[in-house]
């Protein structure tokens, strides 16, 4: 396939302990909530929520909203300040499950590509309203070479 020929690899920041941070996951009163996405094919779908997120980089508060997955882990769909530039346009995160007080841990050094990084004909959400943090993100898989 001419993608994989034309594959060189992903461009990723090395660990830096500084993007490893502590997060409390909330969840909604009301359980799971959809919310309209456009999604990397140019149509728009429902993503479903399960909380929010909050974590601190820097001294500074951030929230995501987040999905939860059927093992209790989160799922979220982010964009920050490199988006675009020196970072795929938007990119995911996927936190371990929180303990029962909430407590996680937000390693952005573990920010991964989406699929439709690879090719335009996975459907991946764009992060849905708020996702998108004023800090700049540079860890993780950043971008493909």
């Amino acid at each position: 396939a001419p993608a994989r020929r034309a594959f060189r690899g992903i461009a990723a920041t090395p660990y830096d302990p500084r993007w490893s941070v502590p997060g409390r996951f909330t969840p909604y009163d009301t359980g799971r909530r959809s919310v309209r996405v456009p999604n990397a094919d140019g149509r728009e779908r429902g993503l479903a929520l399960g909380g929010e997120l909050a974590f601190e980089l820097d001294g500074r508060g951030h929230t995501l909203q987040v999905g939860v997955e059927d093992d209790g882990s989160l799922w979220a769909v982010f964009a920050d300040a490199t988006s675009g530039s020196t970072s795929y346009r938007f990119r995911f995160l996927r936190p371990a499950a929180p303990d029962a007080e909430g407590r996680t841990t937000v390693d952005l050094n573990r920010a991964l590509l989406p699929p439709c990084a690879f090719a335009d004909h996975f459907v991946c959400p764009f992060p849905p309203p708020g996702n998108t943090l004023a800090a700049r993100v540079e860890a993780g898989e950043r971008e493909l070479r």
